[in-house]
Protein backbone atom coordinates (compact mmCIF):
# COMPACT_ATOMS: atom_id res chain seq x y z
CA UNK A 1 0.00 0.00 0.00
CA UNK A 2 1.70 3.62 -0.63
CA UNK A 3 1.60 6.07 2.07
CA UNK A 4 -0.85 8.22 0.41
CA UNK A 5 -3.52 5.71 -0.97
CA UNK A 6 -6.14 3.88 1.23
CA UNK A 7 -5.58 0.34 1.05
CA UNK A 8 -6.66 -1.11 -2.19
CA UNK A 9 -7.81 -4.15 -0.05
CA UNK A 10 -9.94 -2.62 2.03
CA UNK A 11 -12.00 -1.01 -1.17
CA UNK A 12 -12.05 -4.83 -2.70
CA UNK A 13 -13.30 -6.25 0.41
CA UNK A 14 -16.24 -3.71 1.00
CA UNK A 15 -17.17 -4.11 -2.63
CA UNK A 16 -16.80 -7.96 -2.28
CA UNK A 17 -19.55 -7.61 0.36
CA UNK A 18 -21.68 -5.90 -1.48
CA UNK A 19 -21.24 -7.89 -4.52
CA UNK A 20 -22.24 -11.03 -2.77
CA UNK A 21 -25.26 -9.42 -1.11
CA UNK A 22 -26.33 -8.89 -4.59
CA UNK A 23 -25.65 -11.86 -6.62
CA UNK A 24 -25.26 -14.56 -4.41
CA UNK A 25 -27.84 -17.05 -3.83
CA UNK A 26 -26.43 -16.63 -0.23
CA UNK A 27 -26.87 -12.72 -0.39
CA UNK A 28 -29.54 -12.86 2.82
CA UNK A 29 -26.58 -13.55 4.99
CA UNK A 30 -25.16 -9.93 4.48
CA UNK A 31 -27.44 -7.65 6.97
CA UNK A 32 -28.68 -4.95 5.73
CA UNK A 33 -26.60 -2.61 8.60
CA UNK A 34 -23.87 -3.85 6.95
CA UNK A 35 -25.13 -3.05 3.88
CA UNK A 36 -25.81 0.08 4.94
CA UNK A 37 -22.76 1.35 6.53
CA UNK A 38 -20.02 -0.51 3.87
CA UNK A 39 -22.05 1.44 1.37
CA UNK A 40 -21.65 4.52 3.44
CA UNK A 41 -17.97 3.91 3.61
CA UNK A 42 -17.61 3.45 -0.01
CA UNK A 43 -19.67 6.67 -0.76
CA UNK A 44 -17.17 9.20 0.99
CA UNK A 45 -14.35 8.71 -1.33
CA UNK A 46 -13.68 9.07 -5.57
CA UNK A 47 -12.64 5.58 -5.61
CA UNK A 48 -15.17 3.67 -3.49
CA UNK A 49 -18.05 6.11 -5.48
CA UNK A 50 -16.73 4.02 -8.90
CA UNK A 51 -16.65 1.17 -6.92
CA UNK A 52 -20.53 1.68 -6.17
CA UNK A 53 -21.23 2.68 -9.51
CA UNK A 54 -19.25 -0.93 -11.35
CA UNK A 55 -21.90 -2.97 -8.76
CA UNK A 56 -24.47 -1.34 -10.50
CA UNK A 57 -23.71 -2.32 -14.00
CA UNK A 58 -24.87 -5.48 -15.49
CA UNK A 59 -21.74 -5.74 -17.30
CA UNK A 60 -19.82 -5.43 -14.90
CA UNK A 61 -21.60 -8.22 -12.79
CA UNK A 62 -21.07 -10.60 -15.14
CA UNK A 63 -17.45 -10.20 -15.85
CA UNK A 64 -17.05 -10.13 -12.22
CA UNK A 65 -18.86 -13.48 -11.15
CA UNK A 66 -16.53 -15.08 -14.20
CA UNK A 67 -12.91 -13.66 -12.86
CA UNK A 68 -13.72 -14.59 -9.28
CA UNK A 69 -15.11 -18.50 -10.77
CA UNK A 70 -11.64 -18.61 -12.54
CA UNK A 71 -9.35 -16.65 -10.06
CA UNK A 72 -10.83 -17.26 -6.25
CA UNK A 73 -13.73 -19.10 -6.33
CA UNK A 74 -16.26 -18.30 -3.51
CA UNK A 75 -14.05 -15.40 -2.28
CA UNK A 76 -17.20 -12.70 -2.37
CA UNK A 77 -18.91 -15.66 -0.20
CA UNK A 78 -16.02 -15.84 1.90
CA UNK A 79 -15.80 -11.91 2.94
CA UNK A 80 -19.29 -12.88 4.18
CA UNK A 81 -18.47 -16.04 5.97
CA UNK A 82 -15.73 -14.42 7.85
CA UNK A 83 -17.17 -11.35 8.81
CA UNK A 84 -20.27 -13.05 10.37
CA UNK A 85 -17.29 -15.54 12.38
CA UNK A 86 -15.79 -12.54 13.57
CA UNK A 87 -19.06 -11.12 14.79
CA UNK A 88 -19.84 -13.96 16.50
CA UNK A 89 -16.85 -14.50 18.09
CA UNK A 90 -17.01 -11.21 19.12
CA UNK A 91 -20.60 -11.43 20.43
CA UNK A 92 -19.35 -14.39 22.07
CA UNK A 93 -16.84 -12.43 23.74
CA UNK A 94 -18.85 -9.63 24.76
CA UNK A 95 -21.30 -11.88 27.06
CA UNK A 96 -18.85 -13.34 28.74
CA UNK A 97 -16.75 -10.15 30.54
CA UNK A 98 -14.99 -8.88 27.57
CA UNK A 99 -15.39 -4.92 27.67
CA UNK A 100 -13.13 -4.02 25.06
CA UNK A 101 -12.27 -4.37 21.68
CA UNK A 102 -9.45 -3.46 19.56
CA UNK A 103 -9.45 -3.58 16.05
CA UNK A 104 -5.91 -4.20 13.96
CA UNK A 105 -5.77 -2.90 10.77
CA UNK A 106 -9.67 -2.11 10.43
CA UNK A 107 -9.83 -1.16 7.06
CA UNK A 108 -13.09 -0.94 5.97
CA UNK A 109 -14.81 -2.94 8.38
CA UNK A 110 -17.70 -2.23 10.26
CA UNK A 111 -18.39 -3.98 12.96
CA UNK A 112 -17.30 -1.43 15.97
CA UNK A 113 -20.07 0.69 14.34
CA UNK A 114 -22.27 -1.23 14.14
CA UNK A 115 -21.80 -2.26 17.84
CA UNK A 116 -21.17 0.87 19.25
CA UNK A 117 -24.56 1.94 20.48
CA UNK A 118 -25.58 -1.93 21.47
CA UNK A 119 -22.68 -2.30 23.79
CA UNK A 120 -22.46 1.48 25.28
CA UNK A 121 -20.42 0.00 27.95
CA UNK A 122 -17.63 -1.08 25.85
CA UNK A 123 -14.68 0.53 24.85
CA UNK A 124 -14.07 0.26 21.34
CA UNK A 125 -10.92 1.00 19.40
CA UNK A 126 -10.10 0.57 15.37
CA UNK A 127 -6.69 1.13 14.63
CA UNK A 128 -5.68 1.48 10.61
CA UNK A 129 -2.99 3.29 8.18
CA UNK A 130 -3.70 6.67 8.36
CA UNK A 131 -4.61 7.03 4.80
CA UNK A 132 -7.11 4.44 5.14
CA UNK A 133 -8.22 5.52 8.18
CA UNK A 134 -9.22 8.43 7.30
CA UNK A 135 -11.33 8.27 4.42
CA UNK A 136 -13.12 5.86 6.54
CA UNK A 137 -13.77 8.33 9.45
CA UNK A 138 -14.61 11.32 7.11
CA UNK A 139 -17.70 8.98 5.26
CA UNK A 140 -18.39 7.59 8.49
CA UNK A 141 -18.81 11.44 10.16
CA UNK A 142 -21.41 12.47 7.46
CA UNK A 143 -25.07 11.96 8.79
CA UNK A 144 -23.91 9.50 11.25
CA UNK A 145 -23.10 10.07 15.11
CA UNK A 146 -20.17 8.41 16.78
CA UNK A 147 -20.86 6.98 20.04
CA UNK A 148 -18.52 8.56 23.37
CA UNK A 149 -17.20 4.42 22.94
CA UNK A 150 -15.63 4.72 19.57
CA UNK A 151 -12.44 5.74 18.83
CA UNK A 152 -10.21 5.74 16.13
CA UNK A 153 -5.91 5.63 16.28
CA UNK A 154 -4.19 6.22 13.21
CA UNK A 155 -1.02 3.85 12.98
CA UNK A 156 1.51 2.71 10.49
CA UNK A 157 2.61 -0.84 11.57
CA UNK A 158 5.89 -0.60 9.38
CA UNK A 159 6.71 2.78 11.20
CA UNK A 160 5.34 2.36 14.94
CA UNK A 161 5.17 -0.43 17.51
CA UNK A 162 1.74 -0.99 18.45
CA UNK A 163 2.62 -0.96 22.24
CA UNK A 164 3.50 2.61 22.04
CA UNK A 165 0.78 3.71 19.93
CA UNK A 166 -2.09 2.10 22.54
CA UNK A 167 0.14 2.88 25.21
CA UNK A 168 0.25 6.77 24.74
CA UNK A 169 -3.45 6.48 23.55
CA UNK A 170 -5.47 7.94 26.32
CA UNK A 171 -8.93 6.45 25.90
CA UNK A 172 -7.38 2.81 25.54
CA UNK A 173 -7.95 1.36 29.08
CA UNK A 174 -5.29 -1.65 29.96
CA UNK A 175 -7.24 -3.30 32.95
CA UNK A 176 -10.14 -4.17 30.78
CA UNK A 177 -10.66 -7.30 29.47
CA UNK A 178 -9.93 -7.10 26.24
CA UNK A 179 -10.54 -8.91 22.58
CA UNK A 180 -7.95 -8.25 19.93
CA UNK A 181 -9.22 -8.68 16.24
CA UNK A 182 -6.71 -9.00 13.74
CA UNK A 183 -8.51 -10.06 10.43
CA UNK A 184 -6.50 -10.25 7.24
CA UNK A 185 -3.63 -8.27 8.51
CA UNK A 186 -0.95 -10.41 9.51
CA UNK A 187 -0.35 -12.42 6.24
CA UNK A 188 1.04 -8.78 4.81
CA UNK A 189 3.61 -8.52 7.65
CA UNK A 190 6.95 -9.90 7.84
CA UNK A 191 7.15 -12.69 11.33
CA UNK A 192 9.23 -10.28 13.22
CA UNK A 193 6.57 -7.87 13.25
CA UNK A 194 3.79 -10.74 13.73
CA UNK A 195 5.71 -11.96 16.97
CA UNK A 196 6.27 -8.14 17.74
CA UNK A 197 2.10 -8.04 17.53
CA UNK A 198 1.79 -10.70 19.66
CA UNK A 199 4.10 -9.68 22.35
CA UNK A 200 3.06 -6.09 21.94
CA UNK A 201 -0.60 -7.19 23.29
CA UNK A 202 0.56 -9.44 25.91
CA UNK A 203 2.24 -6.72 27.25
CA UNK A 204 -0.76 -3.90 27.04
CA UNK A 205 -3.55 -6.39 28.40
CA UNK A 206 -1.99 -9.30 29.63
CA UNK A 207 -3.27 -12.78 30.64
CA UNK A 208 -7.34 -13.37 29.24
CA UNK A 209 -6.92 -11.67 27.26
CA UNK A 210 -8.39 -12.81 23.37
CA UNK A 211 -7.15 -12.59 20.02
CA UNK A 212 -9.46 -13.69 16.61
CA UNK A 213 -6.75 -13.37 13.60
CA UNK A 214 -6.44 -14.77 10.09
CA UNK A 215 -3.46 -15.49 8.25
CA UNK A 216 -2.86 -18.59 5.26
CA UNK A 217 -1.49 -21.57 4.85
CA UNK A 218 1.45 -21.72 2.64
CA UNK A 219 1.82 -21.04 -0.87
CA UNK A 220 2.90 -24.42 -1.73
CA UNK A 221 0.01 -26.58 0.55
CA UNK A 222 -2.58 -28.35 -1.02
CA UNK A 223 -4.75 -26.79 1.75
CA UNK A 224 -4.19 -23.07 -0.02
CA UNK A 225 -5.90 -22.94 -3.49
CA UNK A 226 -4.92 -19.40 -4.12
CA UNK A 227 -3.28 -18.48 -7.47
CA UNK A 228 0.57 -17.69 -8.02
CA UNK A 229 -0.48 -15.17 -10.12
CA UNK A 230 -2.47 -13.76 -7.12
CA UNK A 231 0.60 -13.07 -5.09
CA UNK A 232 2.22 -11.37 -8.33
CA UNK A 233 -0.95 -8.99 -8.29
CA UNK A 234 -0.51 -8.07 -4.85
CA UNK A 235 3.47 -7.60 -5.27
CA UNK A 236 2.52 -5.10 -7.76
CA UNK A 237 -0.33 -3.19 -5.21
CA UNK A 238 2.73 -2.94 -2.84
CA UNK A 239 0.48 -5.63 -1.00
CA UNK A 240 2.71 -8.77 -1.14
CA UNK A 241 1.72 -11.89 1.26
CA UNK A 242 5.01 -11.93 3.53
CA UNK A 243 3.85 -14.55 6.53
CA UNK A 244 2.59 -17.55 6.33
CA UNK A 245 2.09 -21.02 8.69
CA UNK A 246 0.60 -24.10 8.28
CA UNK A 247 -2.54 -24.55 10.22
CA UNK A 248 -1.33 -27.63 11.54
CA UNK A 249 1.90 -26.20 13.36
CA UNK A 250 -0.88 -23.28 14.61
CA UNK A 251 -0.99 -24.59 18.09
CA UNK A 252 2.87 -24.89 18.67
CA UNK A 253 3.17 -21.60 17.66
CA UNK A 254 0.57 -20.19 20.17
CA UNK A 255 2.62 -21.89 22.81
CA UNK A 256 5.47 -19.72 21.52
CA UNK A 257 3.53 -16.86 22.75
CA UNK A 258 1.92 -18.77 25.98
CA UNK A 259 -1.50 -18.39 24.11
CA UNK A 260 -4.48 -21.00 24.36
CA UNK A 261 -5.89 -22.09 21.00
CA UNK A 262 -9.55 -22.23 20.91
CA UNK A 263 -10.57 -22.85 17.61
CA UNK A 264 -9.33 -22.73 14.07
CA UNK A 265 -11.80 -21.84 11.19
CA UNK A 266 -10.45 -22.44 7.23
CA UNK A 267 -12.76 -22.08 4.54
CA UNK A 268 -14.85 -25.50 5.30
CA UNK A 269 -15.74 -24.79 8.65
CA UNK A 270 -16.73 -21.37 7.86
CA UNK A 271 -19.55 -22.73 4.81
CA UNK A 272 -20.31 -26.17 7.94
CA UNK A 273 -20.98 -23.26 10.35
CA UNK A 274 -23.37 -20.96 8.62
CA UNK A 275 -24.66 -22.60 5.32
CA UNK A 276 -27.14 -25.62 6.10
CA UNK A 277 -27.25 -28.60 3.73
CA UNK A 278 -24.90 -29.02 0.40
CA UNK A 279 -23.08 -25.77 -0.78
CA UNK A 280 -24.04 -24.96 -4.44
CA UNK A 281 -20.86 -23.76 -5.45
CA UNK A 282 -17.19 -23.75 -5.56
CA UNK A 283 -14.48 -22.34 -2.25
CA UNK A 284 -11.47 -21.50 -2.69
CA UNK A 285 -8.77 -22.10 0.56
CA UNK A 286 -6.53 -21.10 1.59
CA UNK A 287 -7.29 -18.51 4.60
CA UNK A 288 -7.84 -19.47 7.99
CA UNK A 289 -9.07 -17.75 11.31
CA UNK A 290 -7.79 -18.50 14.77
CA UNK A 291 -9.09 -17.97 18.31
CA UNK A 292 -6.86 -17.89 21.12
CA UNK A 293 -6.36 -16.45 24.46
CA UNK A 294 -3.30 -15.34 26.53
CA UNK A 295 -2.11 -17.18 29.14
Amino acid sequence: MKDNNASSTAFTVAQGLLFAAKTSKYGALVSDNVISVSRQILQGSEQGRHRLKQLNSWWFCKLAKLRERLLLPGISLHYVLRKRHIEQLTVEALSNGVTQVVVLGAGFDSLCWRLQTDYPEVNFIEIDHPATQKQKVKALEEGSNQSQNMHFLAVDFGRQQLLTALTEFKVFEPNRLTLFICEGVLMYLNEKDVNTIFGSIRALTGDGTQFVFSTLEPKESPKNTVPKMLYRHLEKLGEPILWDIDSHKMQDYLQTHQCELHSIAGGQELVAQQIPGKLHQKMYQGEYFVHCTFD
